[in-house]
């Protein structure tokens, strides 16, 4: 009875602090005047990168300064006239990848939880290749924890890989890749567990798409694994031209007739997380 007390309060606590750091968060992030100052600053006083990422590589400082983060993104990131790559694949980008690298995403332990993706994460044999790897926040919070042959994390943005190549370059089954998602498909490079985290399909074109699906079974891919997006209703298309779409369709139009399939979706029929296996 003590243990579940002692839980109970734990749980309000947590609840409670996160009520608190909305709120502030929500406060600053609206007040105009400090909007136009940070806009200010980084227009002509722009703090460097390497600051930056320090300053958002611990969780208090990310909580206190996330109004902050937010602006400078949304300084660069609301003017790219709906040309999402050119964003993601600048160096501007990088402040957005240093603002959220502390995020975890808690449906992670959700698919290791299926016995057939931990036992191949564990395989020496396996080859894993993660598309669009970012600076890796989902790999440090859980897929570095692997027997893997090899790790392959490819990108897009040449200012990322070249950090990454710093920041993971005593990790030696880890290999930084970087190529578009096009044309590391048309690599010979062969690979079995796919991985991909947070919204990476959602700004690749529908097309591009399609044929990225159809290659695995080439490609001989065994495992996919998916978080944050993906729908299993009819694709989906929002406003700012990004997209989820429905994964378990194309991969079994792609062959994958024999496979398992596990997915969670969210109150907006989005995907927290899809995996086939």
């Amino acid at each position: 009875m003590l243990k579940q007390n002692i839980d109970l309060l734990y749980k309000r606590l947590i609840t409670s602090r996160k009520r608190i750091f909305h709120i502030w968060y929500e406060f600053t992030k609206n007040i105009t005047w400090l909007k136009k100052v940070i806009y200010f600053q980084h227009r002509f006083f722009p703090i460097p990168l390497f600051l930056y990422d320090y300053l958002f590589r611990s969780n208090i400082t990310k909580v206190l300064f996330h109004f902050y983060g937010y602006h400078i993104w949304a300084y660069k990131y609301g003017v790219r006239e709906g040309n999402h790559l050119a964003y993601w694949n600048s160096k501007d980008s990088l402040y957005w990848h240093f603002w959220r690298q502390v995020d975890k995403n808690i449906n992670i332990k959700d698919v290791l939880a299926i016995p057939k993706i931990t036992a191949c994460l564990q395989n020496s044999e396996l080859i894993a290749c993660e598309l669009g790897f970012g600076l890796g926040k989902h790999y440090r919070q859980q897929w570095s924890n692997n027997k893997l042959k090899e790790y392959l994390a490819v990108d897009t943005n040449k200012f990322v890989c070249d950090y990454n190549r710093k920041y993971y370059k005593k990790i030696k089954n880890l290999r930084v890749i970087n190529l578009s998602a096009e044309d590391f498909m048309n690599s010979e490079q062969n690979f079995d567990i796919l991985i991909a985290s947070g919204q990476v399909f959602a700004y690749i074109e529908p097309k591009l798409v399609d044929y990225i699906i159809h290659k695995l079974k080439e490609k001989g891919v065994k495992y996919v694994i998916i978080l944050g997006e993906g729908c299993m209703t009819e694709d989906i298309l929002y406003g700012d031209g990004t997209h989820e779409y429905n994964f378990k369709k194309r991969l079994i139009e792609s062959g994958f007739t024999d496979k398992q399939f596990y997915y969670q979706e969210d109150d907006s029929k989005v995907l927290k997380y899809f995996v086939m296996c």
